[in-house]
């Protein structure tokens, strides 16, 4: 096996996409990778970056992964410099009509992972302590990612509402022993994320579409905000592991300065990253995560296949550029080859063929009312998209999405346009007079 298999497969997309464009990226995929890690590689690559934010202190030490035994007891991450304690208070709630106090536990998993970083990220671009979630529990979790909410038991809407309800109740304790000029230290003792607010209902019952971040962790935040790409957060936000990986190496990986990277035992990133699988299994579910993870942020160089776990710098996940060392420095994606026709091929027409025998075609030209081809991108644009125009959206996507020009098959353009549409309706509901 050469020594470029060995590589992660974030990393053999990112240099087929160098060598051969999509058509490349599919042939690895197909020899080496998944569907999964595919569709996520191209839908980053694809997509303009979407800054999020998160605490340092929450990208260096994590949520539980999995419910603890008893989850009523703080939780506490320590690692030499860092420490983190999250203690979930009692709340006042009716229960029979009668008021109980009672903890609900630790927040764990996926869900108020996204809720978390969905909440610090409105925080720190709207430059305000006051989150507006939405008109109602749905078009919260719309916004999160989450395009098919389900109510029930076990519904996606109640485990998130659940674990909200934990988070917004919990306070936080942060220790940080810094070690340099960039890394200040710093403590954070007995606050709340939110102190007006702890749970997903008002007092009247219903969805509470605003909450107030206490002022003590929102400046603390401000202070310490780690930049993310929302897009990178979609594509992770049903594995905790991935999403905690993610954020760590988004927060740790720019700040080295050694050329030689740094060297850190797997027992520390296992309490980075709030796992408590004995070493052998957490060490093979960390290098499957990394697939995944090195997919949507493939500048990150990790070296996860000896005995110990060494971090090179690598570029913050923001930057689009394939420019990290391990994968040369370069400039943007070669593009693919155009028609050789003096002539450009109109979409579904002429088009270019490509090696893999999918045509290459342009996004399709005036509007989606009209066209058997126009059809499928009409649909997405109907069903994603409501209640705005077809057309009005198709105008914004060809005056803002990149390499628009660029040439790409049937499935590529429909799954960049549903991606677009999503984003569209989503801001268009924050300010509908745009």
């Amino acid at each position: 096996m050469s020594g470029e298999e060995h590589r992660p497969i974030g990393h053999q997309y990112a240099l087929a996409m160098l060598d051969g464009g999509a058509a490349r990226v599919r042939e690895v995929a197909t020899a080496s990778g998944t569907q999964g890690t595919l569709d996520a590689f191209l839908r980053v690559h694809d997509e303009e970056p979407v800054p999020a934010f998160l605490h340092s202190a929450l990208c260096a030490m994590s949520l539980p992964t999995k419910r603890p035994k008893d989850d009523t007891q703080p939780i506490v991450r320590e690692d030499g410099k860092y420490a983190l304690a999250i203690n979930p208070r009692p709340v006042l709630q009716n229960v029979d009509g009668k008021s109980v106090l009672r903890s609900l536990g630790v927040p764990y998993g996926a869900y108020p992972r996204v809720a978390l970083i969905y909440l610090l990220s409105q925080a720190v671009m709207k430059r305000s302590r006051d989150v507006y979630l939405g008109r109602n529990f749905t078009e919260w979790m719309r916004r999160l990612g989450y395009q098919t909410v389900s109510y029930g038991p076990r519904g996606t809407a109640n485990l998130m509402r659940e674990q909200v309800d934990r988070l917004l109740a919990c306070e936080w304790q942060i220790r940080w022993d810094g070690t340099g000029a960039e890394d200040n230290a710093f403590a954070v003792r007995d606050v709340k994320i939110s102190n007006e607010y702890a749970g997903s209902l008002d007092k009247n019952g219903a969805f509470a579409r605003e909450i107030r971040m206490s002022e003590v962790f929102y400046s603390h935040l401000i202070e310490h905000a780690v930049p993310l790409n929302e897009v990178a957060i979609r594509e992770l936000k049903g594995t905790p592991t991935a999403l905690d990986l993610y954020t760590y190496l988004a927060y740790r990986l720019p700040r080295i300065s050694s050329d030689k990277g740094q060297v850190i035992s797997w027992d520390q990133l296992a309490k980075h990253l709030g796992n408590d699988a004995d070493s052998k299994r957490f060490r093979q579910t960390v290098r499957e995560t990394m697939q995944l993870v090195s997919a949507v942020y493939p500048n990150a160089n990790v070296d996860l296949s000896g005995r110990k776990v060494i971090l090179h710098p690598s570029p913050a996940p923001m930057e689009r550029k394939l420019v990290g060392p391990h994968l040369r420095l370069v400039s943007p994606a070669v593009p693919e080859r155009a028609p050789r026709s003096s002539v450009a091929a109109r979409a579904g027409r002429g088009a270019a063929p490509a090696k893999d025998g999918e045509p290459r075609v342009a996004f399709p030209e005036g509007t989606l009312s009209y066209g058997d081809r126009e059809k499928a991108f009409r649909a997405i644009g109907l069903s994603k998209g409501h209640p705005w125009s077809v057309d009005d959206m198709a105008a914004a996507f060809r005056k803002g999405f990149p390499d628009i020009k660029r040439l790409r098959t049937e499935a590529e353009w429909l799954r960049v346009w549903e991606a677009f549409v999503i984003r569209y309706a989503e801001r268009r509901a924050l300010r509908p007079d745009d």
